[in-house]
């Protein structure tokens, strides 16, 4: 009986004990979370009755209190049965993310007590995920998954501060960063697992891979630190998150790495990764990995600088090679649009202002950004294409990934890639059509809407398209009955444009209107035998070398201006003044030059025997075209060297396709593409120098 009655004693006590351990912890954790709340957030000092301060902290309180108390049991029981060093570890980053967070804005012992009682919510929404993380519990899983993190942390944090002009509100924040970090997440642990077998055996092994891999992020980093030289025109602010949005981004990015580990086991265990294998998408994904993280590095490039040489309240055209940036702003971005006032361009208002626009529904009012956003995704698509083209004539990644990394760091991308202009939505569409050409595509249905895209952007580009096709075993024939579908298309959808923005859009086949581009013409017929061979040179140097390696820019003083705004231009006719090298510019502009010796000498060897040469001559050809036109066109060669620059490129790559995979040749040109990006960055800073003036005169 006695052992009996101490054991119920004993029992009882531990009752006792439970019920008080409970009741504590819940009053604690209650009390903490509604008296850090009320002082942080609620004014409690502003209400001065000491009942309202009780109601304002007790009520809460309470609730938090009833709520705990209520769910202890189960939730002791549960706890009980999961893997300490798990528990520990979510406990652990649930305090380390509380303390980055609250640290900076700690003013008194009161924020001490928020953050123990914010860990502790923290640590609360991650603890569903502890089931699926010991399943999941391998070295190997947990390290890949780390790293996949990682990424998606820096990635969502780059996206965020790059749209924080977008973004409104808390509640968007944090949507936002808890949606885009699962996806991150789930992409970047995928990705570690690639990168990792690319490594040992794959894209990777390759030093050389790994040294442009690195490149980019690098060159990317030299384009910031120069642009924020120049705070007219740049600030850090516009790419990076507002600190008042630290505190809703890494809590929601750290909760949503923990909760993508059983989304991932759930993904993988229900067979969707065994589907999306299967998908052609991810086989293009999986195959074309560089070329993709080529061409978004360089979006992000061309984005950081267009935020500084594209502005709204800055509409001064002309300055930069004579380009229109202010005046297509306006029309590809503004809500209410703009007149074209160039019949050469009679589609750009149905096909890039409703491309423009649809992404301007996801900026609200800045929108400006849309069009910011729109052109150097248009870079970056650029770069991908460059890599598509070349991959596809030599099977060869790394000699591929240094021609596309070449395409988006020539001078000509680097600055037209980030001007809202129309220039590098026409290089997109004509270097589509040109890999639907190398594909050997001849259906009608698929070229003559990739042929609108070319011709709508600016008319006179389908001639290089038309070039193309001819060289390719097309049939003269069928071009002839190609050209006429298109010019009837081309006419019938004009005059669509026209009714559906009235007095907007001018007449390419209108005497009147097209008699609008003689003001930039000028006969080579009608000029002078000395200037035109010295029209001759500036167009020589223009085409096959400014459009690659930058020279230093000639600059002028905006005629006719009461303010002396700076013009950038590559020659001055009349003056005999040109653009030319200096320093240490002569090293990337010699090894270009003998870079062009050496593509001549292997195109004239393979003449007979490579199988590239119908592709080589029809770039020849629409190399040929440009030179005629701008001879007879355009003041300022500069503003169009988009239209050859890839051209250049992807003839260079073609003409050496037979030293595609020899190391040594791939070394030289890794070599000629860093010193390349330097040179052009220079190029970008003297730009930025120049325009920072005109900010100050404005």
């Amino acid at each position: 009986m006695v052992s009996i009655e101490i054991q119920f004693n004993r029992v009882c006590q531990m009752n006792i004990l439970r019920f008080l351990f409970r009741m504590g912890f819940s009053v604690l954790i209650a009390f903490s979370a509604s008296f850090s709340s009320a002082v942080i957030f609620f004014d409690y000092t502003g209400y001065r009755q000491a009942s309202d301060r009780a109601f304002l902290v007790g009520v809460p309180a309470l609730a938090i209190a009833f709520l705990l108390f209520g769910s202890f049991p189960r939730l002791w029981d549960w706890l009980a049965q999961r893997h300490k060093d798990v528990l520990v570890g979510l406990a652990v980053a649930a305090l380390l993310v509380a303390g980055i967070v609250g640290l900076p804005f700690a003013v008194s012992r009161v924020y001490y007590l928020g953050m123990f009682s914010f860990a502790v919510v923290l640590y609360a929404l991650m603890l569903p995920a502890v089931p699926a993380i010991e399943r999941q519990r391998t070295a190997r899983f947990l390290c890949n998954y780390f790293f996949g993190f990682i990424f998606s942390l820096v990635f969502v944090y780059g996206v965020i501060g790059a749209l924080n002009n977008v973004l409104s509100g808390g509640f968007q924040v944090l949507v936002f960063s808890t949606v885009l970090s699962m996806l991150g997440i789930l992409t970047g642990y995928y990705l570690v697992r690639r990168a990792i077998h690319s490594f040992q055996n794959g894209f990777l092994h390759n030093i050389l891979n790994i040294l442009l891999t690195l490149i980019l992020p690098f060159f990317l980093i030299v384009i910031i630190k120069i642009l924020v030289l120049f705070p007219a025109m740049f600030h850090m602010s516009y790419i990076q998150m507002p600190a008042s949005w630290l505190g809703l981004f890494l809590p929601a990015a750290v909760v949503a790495g923990v909760w993508g580990i059983p989304v991932l086991e759930q993904f993988e265990s229900r067979g969707f990764y065994i589907l999306l294998r299967q998908t052609r998408l991810f086989a293009f994904f999986k195959e074309n990995l560089p070329g993709i993280y080529a061409g978004a590095m360089f979006s992000m490039v061309n984005f950081v600088m267009a935020r500084a040489l594209n502005h709204p309240t800055f509409s001064i055209n002309s300055l930069l090679f004579r380009a229109d940036s202010g005046l297509w702003l306006t029309i590809l971005g503004y809500p209410e649009g703009g007149r074209v006032e160039r019949s050469v361009h009679p589609l750009v208002l149905i096909t890039l202002r409703p491309l423009v626009r649809f992404v301007g529904l996801f900026t609200a009012e800045k929108w400006f950004i849309a069009p910011i956003l729109v052109v150097s995704a248009m870079s970056g698509l650029c770069v991908l294409m460059a890599w598509l083209f070349v991959k596809r004539a030599t099977q060869k990644d790394t000699y591929a990934f240094l021609f596309a990394i070449m395409l988006g760091a020539t001078s000509a991308h680097l600055l037209f890639g980030s001007l809202v202009e129309t220039y590098i939505f026409g290089v997109t569409s004509l270097i589509f059509f040109l890999l639907l050409v190398q594909a050997g595509e001849k259906r009608f249905s698929v070229l003559l809407p990739a042929g609108l895209l070319v011709f709508g952007v600016t008319i006179t580009n389908i001639a290089q398209a038309m070039i193309a096709l001819l060289f390719n075993k097309f049939g003269f024939r069928r071009l002839v009955q190609y050209g006429m579908t298109l010019l009837a298309a081309g006419v019938v959808l004009t005059a669509l444009v026209s009714m559906l923005y009235p007095k907007n859009q001018s007449f390419f086949f209108v005497p009147r209107d097209i008699s609008f581009e003689s003001r930039y013409s000028q006969p080579v017929y009608k000029s002078p035998l000395q200037q035109v061979v010295e029209k001759a040179s500036a167009l020589g140097r223009t085409i096959f070398l400014y459009g690659v390696v930058a020279p230093k820019p000639v600059e002028d003083t905006l005629p006719a201006s009461p303010t002396p705004f700076i013009q950038f231009k590559t020659f001055i006719l009349h003056d005999h003044v040109y653009a030319w090298y200096s320093g240490l510019g002569y090293i990337p502009f010699i090894f270009w030059v003998l870079l062009l010796a050496g593509a001549l000498f292997f195109f004239f060897k393979g003449l007979k025997s490579s199988v590239h040469m119908p592709l080589m001559l029809g770039l020849l050809g629409c190399l040929v075209f440009n030179f005629v036109l701008h001879m007879n066109y355009g003041e300022e060669f500069f503003l169009y060297s988009t239209n050859w620059t890839y051209l250049l490129v992807f003839w260079t790559a073609l003409a050496f396709a037979s030293l595609s995979g020899r190391r040594w040749f791939e070394s030289i040109l890794t070599g000629f593409v860093w010193m390349m990006m330097m040179n052009n960055a220079w190029f970008i800073f003297v730009i930025l120098r120049g325009l920072a003036a005109n900010f100050a005169s404005s």
